[in-house]
């Protein structure tokens, strides 16, 4: 087991997850996803899953066969909330030899290795959120509503620099041991539902029911969690310079008419644009291979 300062043994099994929904553009996000993974990150195919939500034409999805990367169906979580089918994969088979589980969301790529996300890891690494939504005022009367006595605990959101709840992260990125995977289940699932039976408890901000129920599950649970830098959950939409070059990078709808990322007018972030972009060229030039 690692401790608080160190990096988790090379020979730790992982796994990286995504989910990938009806709309076209999931089926474009997997194919930056996995080749980034596998041609910039090193990563190896079986240390790939990707998770289809039933009705997914899957023949569209060749490419990650040729690519030796292993998809998995999983049941459609919550019609009312597309971005709750994330929590399809919990329930699954995936994850039951890993040690270190990385789950992501689609509109992620990779630009350099990316062990950093497990150094000083002891159950659950993820960033916290850009923008300060919900607000600390607003957890509070999340967790009134919650029947949770305490107090949210104050952090900053990092891009703008609003209060927020400590464990309001960004659903982009979320590390976890396995012991952790196995806590959370369960927990994430049911507040998550109960999120979405309560519409009114996030008004117009119910598009994050499932990031505000990870958040609850992290207090419920009480679950160490280190924060993770930008750099690991990069938001390219909104384009913080950043002193130091940027590994994991959320592009969300910053790409061009040809499918590629688009630049953001700051150099170091640029360069890494750049070289996925020429990665992702010449995958589409080449055969795909494993």
């Amino acid at each position: 087991m690692a401790d608080s300062t160190t990096h988790w043994p090379h020979e730790a099994s992982v796994k990286f997850s995504c989910v990938v929904d009806h709309d076209p553009k999931y089926i474009h996000q997997a194919w930056i996803w996995s080749t980034t993974l596998l041609r910039i990150a090193r990563r190896q195919p079986h240390e790939l899953v990707v998770h289809v939500v039933d009705g997914v034409d899957r023949r569209h999805l060749g490419f990650l066969h040729d690519q030796g990367v292993e998809t998995r169906a999983v049941p459609r979580f919550d019609q009312r909330h597309p971005p709750s089918n994330k929590l399809s994969q919990l329930q699954g088979g995936a994850f039951q030899d890993a040690d270190l589980i990385v789950l992501t969301d689609c509109d992620i790529a990779f630009a350099d290795d990316v062990s950093g996300l497990f150094a000083g890891l002891e159950m659950v690494a993820a960033k916290i959120v850009d923008n300060g939504k919900p607000s600390h005022n607003h957890w509070r009367r999340i967790f009134a509503a919650a029947g949770l006595d305490a107090e949210p605990e104050l952090a900053l959101s990092t891009h703008s620099r609003e209060p927020t709840f400590v464990h309001n992260f960004n659903g982009g990125v979320y590390v976890l041991t396995r012991g952790a995977f196995e806590a959370i289940r369960e927990a994430w699932a049911r507040w998550d539902r109960w999120l979405l039976a309560h519409p009114e408890i996030l008004g117009d901000l119910a598009f994050f029911a499932d990031q505000v129920s990870f958040g609850l599950t992290m207090h419920e649970l009480g679950l160490a969690v280190r924060p993770l830098a930008s750099r690991y959950n990069y938001p390219t939409h909104l384009a913080d310079p950043m002193p130091s070059d940027p590994v994991v990078l959320h592009y969300h709808d910053r790409v061009d008419s040809a499918g590629f990322l688009r630049t953001t007018g700051h150099d170091a972030t640029d360069a890494r644009i750049r070289r996925i972009n020429e990665i992702l060229a010449a995958e589409q030039r080449a055969p795909l291979r494993p």
